[in-house]
């Protein structure tokens, strides 16, 4: 028997999309979808989709609609953005047994080798298990058992600015890498050119790219069939070589702590069952790393802008803490203006600004509006977290917002329903010590022309999974002359 041509491929896949348009169009009925832009035939909205930075169009359509839900239709896939609180809470928290499922992406997943990751796994046996086994590892009480590694991490962060503080941007990934691989794996991080470092960016290079690369065959799984040659599958090329990156950051710490602990050379023990349970921490928590790391290089990028909010938590921990000693975590109920501002580059900038998207399980009604069964439902935390009516100036970075008692910041940041991140008490922790022990020990300000004129950086982000700032460049100095003494002092 022949085999098929790619005019054969072209065919089966446009009947496909035809017949789902009609499908959809017929079990709809009466009620209408969420409001959106016009959709044409077949290709629906295609050739609305922006190219990047794609929540602030989807904000901004929800705003010319006056809806707080928008639909499109991009080839037979529907799509649902979700820019409120409200909605997300209705449909995400509420109705969390519709919606806690993710969109097929076995076609993208056969390349590049994701199907460990509980963040991508369907809803199912296998991830509650998981996601039982991260609860147990990873609940507040629990993450509080890491305060330890976290501090050291964060003392070590501060020796590494003072020896290279051009190297900011790398010392504040290497930082959030060092956390996850001890936590996970009691793997004594180097301070420079560390293996698993480097295959932990590695990985997470490979994530931004292929989620970047790859969305079309996640729309179109026929695609995966079509040569490298064809639009919009040309990443195929790479898939293998980011395949190895994946399953390398898996295997390969996982290998080396099972020989240390039978060595019994290992930098902490664990139990073998926890090994087991926390290999797929690791490995989701790359994802982890990235997103604190980003947190925290929004943090130094604030401090250059808005160098009024780095007096004010400096002064704070001054009074507090003293000049004489670091904060470490017995400080955080006494300086409730760092807290305040740890939360506000956690809203500022969010890291995941659409986070991962869910999928509707069967067909439901919201407000009136029909949304099928099947569609790929996206809560835009950046429309959440820049809602002028309950963040006024929203683009302007204000940590006195959550100095009121009433302003609750909302978990936006870190997704919602059972799909809510299961490390983010060891997150907000990590990032509280960061950015409270940077502020005792560091000024931050903006680099001089040669005029003497402070240059100010952009305020721009990279796309993707994560958004990070665009590297930049600024002064990091030690705020006294005793700072690299209790840096240094600190690490004895």
């Amino acid at each position: 028997m022949p085999g098929f041509t790619l005019v054969d491929l072209l065919a089966t896949a446009l009947s496909l999309l035809v017949f789902s348009f009609l499908y959809a169009r017929r079990k709809q009925g009466k009620l209408p979808f969420p409001p959106g832009p016009k959709r044409l035939p077949v290709v629906g909205n295609l050739f609305d989709m922006p190219a990047g930075a794609e929540w602030t169009t989807y904000k901004r359509w929800g705003e010319l609609y006056s809806s707080d839900i928008v639909h499109v239709d991009v080839l037979g896939t529907h799509i649902v953005i979700l820019n409120s609180v409200k909605a997300a809470n209705e449909l995400l928290e509420k109705r969390s047994s519709l919606y806690s499922d993710r969109p097929t992406m076995k076609a993208f997943s056969s390349l590049i080798s994701i199907d460990w990751s509980i963040a991508l796994e369907p809803y199912g046996t296998r991830w509650r298990g998981w996601r039982k086994s991260f609860h147990e590892n990873l609940h507040p009480a629990a993450a509080h058992e890491y305060r330890p590694l976290e501090l050291k991490a964060a003392r070590l962060l501060l020796r590494n600015l003072l020896e290279t503080p051009e190297g900011f941007y790398e010392h504040l990934r290497h930082m959030t890498g060092r956390t996850i691989l001890s936590v996970a794996y009691g793997i004594d991080v180097k301070d420079h050119n560390d293996y698993y470092i480097s295959l932990a960016k590695q990985a997470l290079d490979v994530v931004a790219k292929a989620t970047e690369k790859g969305r079309l065959i996640n729309l179109i799984p026929a695609l995966i069939h079509f040569p490298s040659w064809f639009p919009g599958v040309g990443f195929k090329k790479e898939a293998a070589s980011w395949a190895r990156s994946m399953n390398a950051i898996v295997e390969e710490p996982f290998a080396a702590t099972k020989k240390a602990m039978v060595d019994r050379t290992a930098f902490f023990k664990q139990s073998s069952s926890y090994i087991d349970v926390m290999q797929n921490e690791s490995s989701n928590g790359e994802f982890d790393a990235k997103a604190i790391a980003s947190v925290l290089q929004s943090f130094v990028l604030a401090m250059v802008l808005y160098p009024e909010a780095q007096r004010k938590a400096q002064e704070e921990i001054d009074s507090v803490v003293g000049t004489e000693r670091l904060p470490d975590f017995s400080d955080e109920p006494s300086l409730p203006y760092v807290s305040a501002l740890c939360q506000e580059a956690q809203r500022w900038h969010p890291v995941a600004p659409l986070g991962i998207p869910h999928r509707l399980v069967s067909d439901d009604v919201y407000e009136g509006f029909f949304l099928p069964a099947g569609s790929m439902v996206i809560g835009n935390a950046w429309a959440m977290l820049h809602d002028e009516a309950v963040f006024p100036e929203p683009e302007k970075f204000k940590p006195e917002r959550f100095l009121d008692p009433g302003m609750r910041f909302p978990d936006a940041a870190f997704g919602f329903g059972r799909r809510t991140c299961p490390g983010r008490f060891m997150a907000r922790s990590s990032l509280w010590i960061g950015i409270a022990s940077i502020l005792a020990a560091f000024e931050i300000s903006p680099k001089l022309d040669n005029q003497g004129n402070p240059m100010l950086p952009e305020e721009k982000y990279d796309a993707g999974l994560i958004s990070y700032p665009a590297q930049f460049a600024c002064i990091v100095r030690p705020r006294t002359g005793n700072s690299g003494k209790l840096i240094l002092n600190s690490l004895i």
